[in-house]
Parts: C-alpha cells; sequence; structure tokens
C-alpha cells in the first residue's frame, strides 16, 4: 500500500498543529486566564504586562496603594505559585522613575547595611530621611516576613521597590 507525500505531509501537519494548538491552549485556559483573573482583582496594584513562557511567567505591576500592596503581593506570590505548573513565576513593579531610582541608588548602601546588620528599625529612619532631604510627598517602607517593601513619591513620580529580607549566602554580623 503506498501512500501519497501530500497525505502523509497533511497528516503529519495537522498532527503538529493538534499537538502545539493543545499546548498553547493549556497555557491559556489552565495558566495564564487564571493568573489574569487573581491580578484583576488586586485593589493595590494592575497589570502592565504578562507572559507565560515555556520555563517562566513574568509579571509586571503599577502599584497603585503602596499601603495596601504587600498583603496582596503575598497572596500573588502564593497563587501564582500554585498555577504556575512549575515553572519559575517573576513579578516586577514598573514604578521606577528614573530620578526617585538616583535617590533609591545613592542611599542603597546605608539600606542595605541596615538589611545585612539585621537593623530593620533603621529603616523607617532612613527612608524618613530621604523624604526631608530630597522634599518627597510621600515615603514609606513596610516590612513583611520575606521582603522589605519601599516606596517614594515626588509629584506625579514614584517609584516602588521590593527587597528580599534575607538572601541565601548572607553574612551574620558579630557584635
Amino acid at each position: 500500500m503506498q501512500m501519497k507525500k501530500g497525505t502523509i505531509g497533511l497528516s503529519l501537519v495537522a498532527t503538529l498543529a493538534l499537538l502545539f494548538g493543545g499546548w498553547f491552549l493549556y497555557q491559556k485556559i489552565e495558566i495564564e486566564e487564571p493568573i489574569r483573573t487573581e491580578i484583576g482583582q488586586l485593589q493595590s496594584a494592575s497589570l502592565t504586562h504578562l507572559d507565560v513562557g515555556k520555563d517562566q511567567i513574568q509579571i509586571d505591576l503599577k502599584v497603585t496603594k503602596p499601603e495596601s500592596f504587600p498583603e496582596e503581593y503575598r497572596k500573588l506570590v502564593d497563587v501564582t505559585s500554585k498555577l504556575s505548573a512549575n515553572k519559575k513565576v517573576v513579578i516586577s513593579v514598573d514604578n521606577q522613575s528614573q530620578d526617585l531610582r538616583e535617590i533609591w541608588t545613592n542611599g542603597q548602601f546605608v539600606f542595605t547595611e541596615a538589611i545585612d546588620l539585621h537593623q530593620y528599625s533603621r529603616i523607617p529612619q532612613l527612608v524618613d530621611q530621604w523624604k526631608k532631604d530630597h522634599q518627597l510627598d510621600d515615603a514609606s517602607a513596610l516590612m513583611d516576613d520575606n521582603n522589605i517593601y519601599v516606596y517614594l513619591k515626588k509629584g506625579t513620580e514614584d517609584f516602588y521597590t521590593i527587597v528580599p529580607r534575607t538572601m541565601e549566602d548572607e553574612v551574620t554580623a558579630r557584635g
């Protein structure tokens, strides 16, 4: 029995389309849509970009209510890690004014020192000092078990960053 090359080629194309189409639908229905739904329920941030890749899920957010964002962020991390199908989940914040980033960069040495020495009570004082020195409209630092959330605002520009409290290979101060 001899098959035509066209029939074999068409069968191969149909099989590949079904295979990759099924994978694409799975990604869309079982991963992307539930994550979009979860992010849509956030009161403190809005989605600016979502990319579900082969090995990683990239979520970019714009923080709108910095005082309530940490709690919702923790919930989002939990939900997305369950939905991710063993993919790495990266959540980034788009509040990145260049002028305010400069303030953050210039003060990062003292900030990092406070974290490394576990002197977390210095951080609110440091942020208040930035607010005074640079005439910021708002400056705050919130903390939970895993992260420190820093927010700076001046006029219409704002800066938000999430700093992990603990890092692997962390140096412990002895004193």
